[in-house]
C-alpha cells in the first residue's frame, strides 16, 4: 500500500487522519512521555506522544525505523544527529487564524538516525508516523537504543 513513511503520513493526512487504536498495546507511559496508537496497519503506524512540561528524552535511536514527527502543540524542539537543538523560541507563537505557528512542521529520524526531544514549561505534543523495516510495530518506547528518558522507561525496556 505505502512504499515508505512519507507516503503512509500523506495518506493519513489525504484520507481524513483515520483513527483506530489497535486493540493491542495501543498506550504507554514513560517517566516523561504519554503515547497513544492512533491509526496501525501492517509496518506502518502513527502514535500520538505528549511531552511532558520541562523534560528530555535523550539522544537514541529507533532500530530499523523510519520516523517523520509533526509539530501539534505545545512548546517543543527536536534534537539533530549530534545532539543540538534549533532554537525555536521565536516561532512560540499563533499565526492570525489562532493555530501554532509550528502546527505541521515535521522533522525525521530516518533508518534508525540518532535524534532527541526537549520540551520547556508547557510540554509538547507531535505525531509520528513510522514504519518499521524489519518486524510489526509496536511502539518506539520500546525500540529504543540510548539512555532511557526516566527511571520508568527503563523499567518498561527491562521488562520487555
Amino acid at each position: 500500500m505505502w512504499s515508505n513513511v512519507h507516503e503512509f503520513k500523506d495518506w493519513w493526512f489525504h484520507s481524513n487522519k483515520p483513527i483506530k487504536p489497535p486493540f493491542d498495546m495501543p498506550t504507554f507511559s514513560t517517566g516523561i512521555a504519554y503515547s497513544l496508537c492512533l491509526y496501525r496497519k501492517d509496518q506502518f503506524q502513527v502514535e500520538l506522544y505528549i511531552i511532558k512540561p520541562d523534560s528530555t528524552a535523550p539522544s537514541h535511536s529507533h532500530p530499523n525505523v523510519d520516523s517523520v514527527f509533526v509539530y501539534l502543540g505545545g512548546n517543543l524542539e527536536f534534537g539533530k544527529e549530534d545532539g543540538t537543538f534549533d532554537d525555536l523560541s521565536m516561532h512560540q507563537k499563533s499565526k492570525p487564524n489562532g493555530i501554532h505557528k509550528l502546527f505541521g512542521v515535521t522533522a525525521e529520524a530516518m533508518d534508525g538516525s540518532v535524534h532527541s526531544v526537549r520540551a520547556f514549561k508547557e510540554g509538547g505534543a507531535f505525531l509520528s508516523f513510522e514504519h518499521w523495516k524489519d518486524r510489526k510495530p509496536d511502539s518506539v518506547i520500546f525500540n529504543w537504543q540510548g539512555a532511557p528518558d526516566s527511571d520508568r522507561h527503563q523499567q518498561i525496556l527491562d521488562a520487555k
